[in-house]
């Protein structure tokens, strides 16, 4: 596998000592930060050359005021999208994770090399790398674009085959939590009202038809639980999704004008999955004590060293903080 390569590039890679600019085209620009005592870092190339092993890539792209920050990638595997000015951290989401039938719920893939473009073409600004869990899964396919910013939007599209590094076995008996294999898995803080990130959740739940003497309209319902803190699952009745997004949402600008996040599923369909959430209750004011995922209900019990898992593809969208619209609501 190549993943061997890349950690031994990883390994024979200058260390960063300081935060250090990888590129600039005038439009967007990329630090890498001090790798420090970050275990793994992310090995970085452009179009092959080492740069340098990093604890994260900061990504900017310049406005009217300059360069403002859009995007972080933590070697840890975290994305942490932002809005412009006011430009507040909110929610993160991370990539793959599964209920292992031996070692539990694994941690989630890392982006364990990162390769840079020679330029930016216009509109979007594109990273290929590998991801891996380090055990059992691994892509060598990554493929991240990341658009043009706009002050109410910023999108990242991402897409991946994963391959099974050995022999392992998801643990069906999850099934009933809605935990077998966390796709993509949105990550935040909420403790009180005064005191979150986010605070509430919304999908597509049903699909209703309603019909007179001439035609039917076919009607999607969106289905909204509100985040509370408190030990146990986000969504009571978890059901196969009738739309592509999840959205985990900030509806005030209060305390912070913290972005909300959606994912727009792609590939597998979204009826392949089923939304969940977990919360545990805190008063930790540095907790991320909330998460949300969509849950991959058709992934198989078994997978073979070497062989194909599935092919991943979606979107990651921050937006301005604001009230959503729900035709239902979780009591």
């Amino acid at each position: 596998m190549r993943l061997l390569a890349v950690l031994l590039l990883l390994a024979l890679a200058a260390p960063a000592l300081a935060d250090t600019t990888l590129f600039d085209d005038g439009r967007w620009r990329v630090v890498g930060v001090d790798a420090g005592a970050e275990p793994p870092p992310i090995a970085v190339t452009q179009r092959g050359t080492p740069r340098g092993s990093f604890a994260a890539l900061r990504v900017s792209f310049a406005l009217d005021a300059g360069f403002v920050p859009v995007l972080t990638l933590f070697a840890d595997g975290t994305l942490e999208p932002v809005l412009p000015p006011p430009g507040v951290p909110g929610a993160t989401a991370v990539l793959a994770r599964y209920s292992d039938c031996d070692a539990g719920l694994t941690p989630p893939l890392r982006f364990v090399a990162l390769d840079l473009p020679e330029k930016a073409k216009r509109g979007h600004f594109d990273l290929r790398g590998t991801l891996s869990n380090l055990d059992s899964l691994e892509s060598e396919k990554l493929r991240l674009r990341l658009l043009a910013p706009k002050p109410e939007r910023v999108r990242v599209e991402l897409s991946y085959r994963l391959v099974a590094l050995r022999d392992f076995c998801v643990d069906r008996e999850q099934s009933e939590a809605t935990d077998e294999f966390r796709a993509v898995e949105l990550v935040t803080q909420y403790l009180s009202a005064q005191q979150q990130l986010s605070d509430l959740t919304r999908y597509v739940k049903d699909l209703e038809l309603d019909c007179d003497f001439f035609e039917c309209d076919l009607e999607k319902v969106r289905f909204c639980a509100a985040l509370e803190n408190v030990t146990g699952p986000v969504i009571d009745s978890p059901k196969r999704l009738w739309g592509r997004n999840l959205d985990l949402l900030h509806t005030t600008s209060a305390p912070e004008p913290t972005p909300s996040l959606s994912v727009e599923l792609r590939s597998p369909h979204p009826h392949a999955f089923k939304p969940q959430g977990a919360a545990t209750a805190s008063d930790d004011s540095a907790a991320r004590n909330v998460s949300f995922w969509a849950d991959w209900v058709d992934v198989r019990h078994e997978y073979h060293a070497g062989k194909r898992v599935e092919d991943f593809r979606f979107a990651l969208e921050a937006h301005d903080p604001g009230r959503r619209d729900c035709d239902r609501r979780q009591d």
